[in-house]
């Protein structure tokens, strides 16, 4: 499932569409949703400007090709989450079993394309893995405002292994600054 934004045309169910591949797999749109008041409606159809929950990107077969699949990155950190044990429990929230953190979680992959959620080593703990930090602080304190009271553990960077060479994420940020030295009188 991913959410798209439709460019052209209308989708409706139980039409046949064809992938972007050249193989040009031919599918059937079994669901199609859109979001209202941060929840997702089903519908019988979408038009051009909708944002909806589609498989992948697809097209009639009649009238064009599909657009490319958009890259969605990978996470970059990941930190352990995993039910509040200490003496003060439920003094500040009121969703502190590990069924309610797991649920939430989960729910929001619905919504958050870039983060990923695995079952840790305990049955109440959990692995997020999300774009950075501040990706996951969101995360956080939205779950907190919620009425959620869990603990988490530091920020990991995950390293990938390619080709035997260990690797680190980054990013390349470029700064435009003029050439000459910019000076003030204080």
């Amino acid at each position: 499932m991913s959410q798209s934004y439709i460019y052209g045309y209308l989708l409706f169910i139980h039409i046949k569409v064809c992938t972007p591949d050249d193989a040009c797999r031919i599918g059937k749109i079994g669901e199609l949703f859109v979001y209202e008041n941060f929840g997702r409606v089903p519908v019988e159809s979408v038009s051009a400007g909708d944002i909806c929950a589609i498989g992948e990107t697809i097209a009639d077969k009649v009238s064009g090709t599909a657009l490319p699949t958009i890259k969605i990155e990978e996470p970059t950190v990941r930190m352990s989450f995993s039910i509040n044990t200490s003496p003060f429990v439920g003094k500040e929230g009121k969703f502190v079993t590990s069924r309610n953190l797991r649920d939430r979680l989960y729910r929001e992959l619905e919504r958050n394309l870039a983060m990923k959620v695995e079952d840790g080593e305990t049955a109440d703990t959990f692995l997020v893995s999300g774009r950075g930090t501040l990706h996951l602080t969101i995360l956080i304190e939205n779950m907190r405002r919620e009425g959620y009271e869990f603990m988490i553990g530091p920020p990991k960077v995950i390293n990938k292994t390619v080709n035997g060479k260990l690797l680190e994420p980054y990013e390349v940020c470029p700064h435009a600054l003029p050439r000459e030295p910019i000076f003030f009188n204080v």
